[in-house]
């Protein structure tokens, strides 16, 4: 007899490491400080060439996330995001939800004293990574961001500041060591600083990607380099993510482009700011199991608090339709999910949208997930939530043209129509975007 589950089960998941941010072509700090390396370089106070500014970047409500580093008059670096995955890593030009920027600055040099930091938004400009116009206006709330800058003197020996305030957009961050006497001994300059939104995207496998692009790399330190150009956002950020489950069920890849590349598109095209949308989708997972591994993964719990997503949205049900949960025990879980959100991840009710599950072609599947979309009904006028995009109307008509062999993963053409459901709900709801 057909097994009623999907099939593609949980397995053991790593633990995972710190967000970690680098300016590309260097190494990290912390790393090159236990090789002993990076602190042999020279600096200006011995006469020599070859200071090094360390930076850290993160919010104010939390530690900062990571570090990059750059010599004594470099070029232009973009800075990077690495986050860690269920299997290896995603680099992805940087990008927070808050908008309150803090930057921690280390200059190898002891010579230096003060610095001058500042922070350079692109105004009235297109931004370089999207080519999307960015809005107009900028202010900070510790210093005018005229003419999109706003600077800060900073007086050792800790060098932080902070950057409050901040419009939505692409920044630029600058950094200027000088000695006791105003003389330049270093600087440095970031680039594709970004202040949008973070999406985290709960879901299973068709979340995940199945069974749309897929592609096999052997190494999983995975940057948008090592994918097509039409597989990827045209800010770099989204591409195709490590996949968790086709080691079992489709071992020929083991990343999926899935649709959040094309919902970036979507997304900061209409809202004018940078987006990322992280895929945590996990193939063959009912609502109890991703409750259960929202509880109790170190590796999905890390990477949640590091990026701090300010939308979340969710698109579960298939797999407890095929497991037999009931209407009821459906809501319960759904609805552990969401306080799990709201009390441990900060995650404010109208920016959780829950998707009414996809239409599934398989005997039976229809009379249970209408129960669920029932429920999802109740749940988000109960709660205060967002209806999510309603995959269950969509999909149960034109099979031939959303769905293949498959009863319930849609085609590429499916997974496209995906992104465009998911935008046309978000965008009517938040026209400019979610509040983080």
């Amino acid at each position: 007899m057909r097994n009623r589950l999907s099939g593609y089960g949980r397995g053991p998941m790593a633990v995972a490491g710190l967000l970690c941010l680098l300016a590309t072509g260097m190494v990290l700090a912390d790393e090159a400080a236990s090789r002993g390396k990076e602190d042999r370089l020279p600096g200006r106070g011995d006469g020599r060439e070859g200071s090094v500014i360390r930076i850290r970047l993160g919010d104010a409500g939390g530690p900062a996330r990571c570090v990059a580093v750059g010599r004594k008059d470099s070029a232009e670096q973009t800075v990077q995001l690495v986050v860690e995955d269920v299997k290896g890593t995603y680099a992805i030009p940087y990008i927070q939800s808050s908008r309150v920027l803090k930057t921690c600055i280390e200059f190898n040099d002891p010579g230096v004293a003060e610095a001058e930091v500042a922070l350079t938004r692109a105004v009235g400009s297109r931004s370089r990574a999207t080519g999307i116009d960015l809005d107009t206006t900028g202010q900070s709330a510790r210093g005018s961001l005229a003419h999109g800058m706003s600077t800060r003197l900073l007086h050792g020996p800790a060098f932080v500041a902070e950057f409050g305030g901040l419009e939505p957009g692409e920044y630029t961050l600058e950094v200027e060591g000088r000695n006791g006497e105003g003389r330049s001994m270093c600087r440095a300059k970031y680039s594709l600083i970004g202040i949008g939104t973070i999406v985290a995207a709960i879901g299973d496998s068709i979340t995940e990607g199945y069974y749309g692009r897929g592609f096999m790399r052997e190494k999983l330190e995975l940057t948008s380099g090592d994918f097509p150009a039409d597989a990827v956002s045209r800010d770099g950020r989204n591409f195709p993510q490590y996949a968790p489950t086709t080691h079992e069920h489709l071992p020929s890849v083991n990343c999926f482009e899935s649709w959040m590349p094309r919902l970036n598109d979507l997304l900061s095209g209409k809202w004018r700011q940078p987006v990322f949308i992280a895929n945590e989708g996990w193939g063959g997972i009912t609502s109890g199991g991703y409750l259960d591994m929202m509880r109790s993964d170190a590796n999905w719990r890390t990477r949640m608090q590091a990026l701090k997503p300010s939308l979340w949205l969710i698109h579960l049900g298939v797999n407890d339709e095929r497991a037999l949960v009931s209407a009821e025990g459906f809501a319960a879980n759904m609805n552990a999910v969401v306080e799990l959100l709201v009390g441990q991840y900060g995650a404010k009710p109208g920016n959780i949208f829950i998707a009414k599950p996809c239409f599934d072609y398989f005997d039976g599947g229809k009379p249970i997930l209408e129960g669920y979309c029932r429920q999802i009904d109740q749940l988000v006028a109960a709660r205060g939530l967002r209806h999510g995009a309603d995959f269950f109307s969509a999909y149960a008509v034109h099979k031939e043209k959303w769905y293949g062999d498959d009863p319930v993963h849609p085609t590429e053409a499916g997974i496209r129509r995906m992104a465009d459901l998911w935008r046309e709900v978000l965008t009517k709801a938040l026209p400019k975007g979610p509040e983080p």
